[in-house]
C-alpha cells in the first residue's frame, strides 16, 4: 500500500525530502545478545545386563554462557540505530546485525565502498568519508553477508538530504523510514526545526491511499494528546514514556486541502498547548498523469513516492518540469508541476 509523508517545516520552501522533525535521541543502553549454542554432554555407555554398574560422577551443569558473546541462533534482518550527517555530506552510521557478518552499505540499491563487520555482539559502525554523500537525496539500505547464507537486506530505509554548498543555513536531513508505521525524523533539515508549542511538537503526517492519516510528535511523558482534522476530533493517545505519541486519524481524508490541529492537554482536561497546519492529500495516480498543485510541506522525493511508489523516480518529475524547478531541492508553494504517466 503506498503511503504519502508529509513534512512540517518551518518556512515556506518545500525540500526534496520531507522535515518530519523529532529530535535526536542518544543510542539507548546496549542490549545484549541472546541465544547460544548448547553445551554437549557426554554420556556414558551402560553394558547391557549389568548389575552393578559402576558408579558415576554426578553430571555437571552446562557451562553458564556469557549472553554478550553467544551468537544468536537465527539470522537476524540489519537494523539502522543512529545515522548522523553534516552538510557536506561526511556521516556516521551505525546499527545491529549477525555477530561477524560483513556489512556492504546500498545508495539507491547499488552497492557503495563503503563496507564494514559486525562485532561479536553484531553491531557495526560506518564512516563515511571518502568519498561523501553528494549533494542532493539518497535512500539507504545494508545487507548483511554470512558465510553460507543468503545476503540479507535492511528492512528499514534511511532517507537523507544533504544540502547544496549554496545553502549555508541548512544541514542534512537524516529520516529513518521503517517497512511498516511512521517515519522518525533523526536530523531536521534547519536549526528552525518542526512546528512547536512548549513541549508539543508535530513530526510526521502521513497518509495511505485510502486517506488514513497518521501523525506523530513529541510531548511531555504521560501528558494526553488530541487531534482534530478540519476541526473534527480524530484521536487521543499519552505521550509515551520516550516523550513520543502517534495517533492515526479515525476517519479517512478525502483529496485536497485540510487542517490538522493538535492540542497537548493539563491533567484536569484544558488545553495547555495548540499547534495547526495546513496539508494536502493529493491524488495518487501511479498509472495515469495529471498536474500537481505545490505547497507548503511538499517535496519531490516524496511526490514521486505517492504517484510512482519509489522516491527515487522524482527525476522523472523533475524532467518533465524543469522550466519550472531550476534546482530539484527547491520547490515553491504555488507552482503547478505536471506528473506524467509511469511506465
Amino acid at each position: 500500500m503506498s503511503r504519502t509523508v508529509i513534512g512540517l517545516v518551518v518556512g515556506g520552501v518545500a525540500v526534496i525530502a520531507a522535515a518530519l522533525g523529532i529530535a535526536w535521541h542518544s543510542m539507548q543502553s546496549e542490549k545484549e545478545a541472546i541465544g547460544g549454542q548448547p553445551a554437549k554432554q557426554q554420556l556414558a555407555d551402560q553394558p547391557q545386563g549389568a548389575t552393578a554398574p559402576p558408579p558415576q560422577q554426578a553430571a555437571a551443569e552446562p557451562p553458564k554462557q556469557d549472553p554478550q558473546t553467544a551468537a544468536t541462533a537465527a539470522i537476524m534482518v540489519p537494523t539502522f540505530d543512529i545515522v548522523r550527517v553534516t552538510p557536506d555530506g561526511r556521516a556516521v552510521i551505525a546499527g545491529r546485525a549477525a555477530a561477524k557478518s560483513k556489512i556492504v552499505l546500498l545508495d539507491g540499491g547499488k552497492e557503495t565502498p563503503h563496507t564494514t563487520t559486525a562485532d561479536d555482539r553484531g553491531e557495526w559502525v560506518l564512516t563515511v568519508e571518502n568519498p561523501p554523500f553528494a549533494p542532493g537525496p539518497h535512500e539507504l539500505r545494508i545487507v548483511q553477508h554470512v558465510e553460507g547464507r543468503a545476503p540479507v537486506t535492511s528492512e528499514q530505509s534511511v532517507v537523507i538530504v544533504v544540502p547544496q554548498p549554496t545553502e549555508k543555513e541548512k544541514q542534512a536531513l537524516v529520516m529513518i523510514d521503517p517497512p511498516r508505521g511512521a517515519p522518525t525524523l533523526v536530523q531536521p533539515p534547519s536549526r528552525a526545526g518542526v512546528p512547536r508549542s512548549g513541549d508539543l511538537a508535530i513530526s510526521t503526517l502521513t497518509y495511505d491511499d485510502r486517506g488514513v492519516v497518521t501523525v506523530t510528535g513529541e510531548a511531555t511523558a504521560g501528558m494526553a494528546v488530541r487531534i482534530y482534522i478540519d476541526n473534527k476530533p480524530q484521536g487521543e493517545v499519552a505521550a509515551d514514556k520516550d516523550k513520543r505519541w502517534r495517533i492515526v486519524a479515525t476517519d479517512p481524508v478525502g483529496l485536497g486541502k485540510h487542517v490538522l490541529r493538535v492540542e497537548r492537554l493539563a491533567r484536569d482536561g484544558k488545553v495547555e498547548q495548540r499547534l495547526e497546519e495546513s496539508f494536502e492529500r493529493i491524488v495518487n495516480t501511479a498509472s495515469g498523469g495529471g498536474r500537481l498543485n505545490i505547497v507548503v510541506g511538499d517535496n519531490l522525493w516524496n511526490i514521486a513516492r505517492a504517484h510512482y511508489g519509489e522516491g527515487w523516480r522524482y527525476t522523472v518529475i523533475f524532467e518533465a518540469n524543469k522550466a519550472q524547478i531550476k534546482d530539484p531541492n527547491l520547490i515553491y508553494p504555488g507552482q503547478v508541476f505536471a506528473l506524467p504517466k509511469s511506465n
